[in-house]
């Protein structure tokens, strides 16, 4: 039998999202699904206000939990930061893997397309984008804040959680631009990763540009999936042909 969690708090956050209320009881039972409801209050306010700017206490009041509670499933708000994160990108990077894994068996040895390795980096997230359409953004809300201002443990997190995906795009990209040092390659992933973030976080539907802006919001996925494909892919190649 699993241990009983804390009591939950009664005072509450007015300006908290709000998550159906379970009688004490009930939560004493279920302490999974209290988990859920700390992870689910964690990413929208971590995404609303920042980690910094997101209290444990407002979290708990969102899940209408404590704080004791919190400590009990996670140990501290770090933790409770990172396993946010983990549970939004284990699929994400989990898929990216598979398509590489799929690509390599259909290649026999052959060097991959840099067309056909920047849609297994980049599709999955638009996967998990259309997966929670009516989910919010949080989760890549939280990613645009982590990337440009994140807290101490995201540095662990992002070289543990990222590091075996990115040695594995490395791998593939290293033979299909056979003039581009290793240096360079990573550096031109990371510029994906910017324009990724960018992109997929919302940002780019607010962004300033000429006018007038094109409908962003009447692109499809697919679209700007294939135009952020088209434009990395040609930027790769005019670096690689670029004096060093």
């Amino acid at each position: 039998m699993s241990q009983s969690e804390p009591a939950a708090d009664r005072v509450l956050d007015p300006t908290a999202p709000a998550v159906p209320a379970r009688h004490e009881a009930d939560r004493r039972r279920d302490p999974e699904e209290t988990k859920l409801r700390l992870l689910d209050a964690a990413e929208h306010l971590f995404a609303e206000r920042g980690f910094d700017g997101a209290s444990l206490r407002a979290v708990t009041q969102a899940a209408r939990t404590s704080v004791s509670a919190a400590h009990y499933h996670f140990g501290s708000k770090e933790a409770l930061l990172v396993a946010t994160i983990e549970r939004r990108l284990a699929p994400i990077l989990r898929a990216r893997l598979d398509r590489l894994d799929a690509l390599e068996r259909e290649a026999a040895g052959a060097p991959l397309a840099i067309e056909a390795i920047l849609d297994a980096f980049l599709r999955p997230i638009f996967e998990e984008r259309a997966a929670r359409a009516d989910a919010g953004d949080g989760f890549r809300r939280i990613a645009a804040r982590l990337f440009s201002d994140p807290p101490p443990v995201v540095a662990d997190l992002k070289q543990r959680v990222f590091g075996e995906t990115m040695e594995r795009f490395m791998a593939v990209l290293e033979p299909a631009l056979p003039d581009r040092s290793r240096e360079a390659i990573a550096l031109d992933l990371q510029f994906l990763v910017g324009i990724m973030i960018h992109v997929t976080s919302g940002h780019l539907e607010d962004a300033p540009g000429p006018s007038p802006l094109p409908d962003l919001a009447g692109l499809s996925d697919e679209t700007v999936l294939q135009r952020m494909i088209q434009f990395a892919a040609a930027g790769i190649r005019a670096a690689a042909r670029s004096p060093r």
